[in-house]
């Protein structure tokens, strides 16, 4: 996973949590363990007598039971328990037991008991924080926005796959490296500043508010970003953990939304200074209020006629014929249209649409 060093899972832990997933390995370990006792005990015998036969064993129970878990751990007391008996309570290579060595051997046993309990809510402790920590881990990776974190030098701590997406660059390349990395250079000096007042007074906020921020890419081409930040601890240091998201398509459909709505306001404005065109020129030609009405609705449907073709058709125009045929629809019978087709711009399209009608 690319995620720095400081979070990532130590040799040793991977190793055990491999010997767990076997069962046959991990009591294969305490076996061994034992074994190791017996052996070190035995050479041990001419120092310590057999005062205390036990002494070794602790150890290989306790390593046994870490590495192994529960039962690995019962099975390490077992056979501890056999071997000292057997090997190291007088009499030698005998299971007879006097009553001392009976009480002794039974200490033995409470005391292995208390160490395996311990021992495995211990284990049972580190499992949960391992977990957790998978699911911190997973939580990153999975995570669509880059996640980096950055200590109070501005050496990037942790990043995650995002990041790496985001800005062509991989792990190796961004640990240890400073932040003003991923920064456009003419960007630089302002961002370290902003950078130390935010480790002065730290607080969950957004990056540049109300301004528009740019991240660079490896091979420096920038992308708008917008960037959340939030101070955390890292190895006990003060750091804080900036969320990136690539907020390009966003910006491109605002961009769109921006000319759609200059464009329906470009062609408002077009519409009703046509329509007062439209009523002004009635007025002056009609004597009635009648004839008004009659030239202006007739003049008024000619005009949303074109629109409504102008709707349909393509950005380059209306063909003049399709403008003939609609507007004279219902005079095709005394009416004979010939001649090559001509095509006209969206904005004379409406204007011969009113012609043609005034013509007909």
């Amino acid at each position: 996973m690319p995620l720095s060093g400081t979070v990532a899972k130590p040799r040793i832990v991977e190793l055990v949590q491999a010997i767990r997933r076997h069962p046959d390995a991990a009591y294969a370990v305490a076996i061994g363990l034992v074994a190791l006792a017996t052996l070190t005990r035995w050479a041990m015998g001419d120092y310590v007598g057999g005062e205390i036969p036990f002494i070794t064993f602790f150890p290989a129970i306790i390593i046994a039971t870490l590495i192994g878990g529960l039962w690995p751990g019962v099975c390490a007391i077992i056979l501890s328990v056999l071997s000292a008996w057997y090997l190291f309570i007088p009499p030698a290579f005998s299971f007879e037991l006097g009553s001392r060595e009976l009480i002794q051997l039974l200490w033995f046993i409470l005391f292995c008991g208390i160490n395996l309990a311990v021992v495995a809510a211990v284990n049972a402790l580190v499992d949960r924080v391992m977990a957790q920590e998978q699911d911190m881990r997973t939580l990153l990776e999975c995570a669509p926005a880059g996640i980096v974190v950055v200590d109070e030098e501005g050496s990037i701590k942790l990043v995650n796959a995002s990041t790496e997406k985001l800005f062509g660059y991989k792990q190796s390349e961004l640990l240890e490296k400073n932040i003003e990395t991923l920064v456009p250079a003419r960007l630089a000096d302002m961002h370290k500043a902003e950078r130390k007042m935010f480790v002065q007074k730290p607080q969950a906020r957004r990056m540049g508010a109300g301004r528009d921020l740019t991240g660079r890419r490896k091979d420096g081409s920038e992308f708008p970003v917008e960037i959340d930040l939030n101070p955390v601890s890292h190895d006990g240091r003060s750091a804080f953990l900036a969320t990136i998201m690539d907020v390009s398509e966003r910006k491109r459909a605002q961009q769109s939304q921006q000319r759609l709505f200059s464009e329906l306001d470009y062609k408002t404005r077009n519409l009703f200074a046509v329509f007062e065109a439209i009523a002004g020129l009635t007025a002056d030609q009609s004597e009635t209020v009648a004839d008004v009405k009659y030239a202006l609705n007739g003049r008024l449907q000619a005009l949303a006629r074109a629109y409504a073709m102008l709707a349909r058709g393509t950005p380059e125009g209306l063909s003049l014929a399709t403008i003939i045929n609609q507007q004279v629809a219902t005079l095709l019978e005394r009416v004979r249209i010939s001649g090559c087709d001509v095509s006209l711009s969206p904005q004379a399209a409406h204007q011969f649409a009113l012609i043609i009608h005034e013509l007909a």
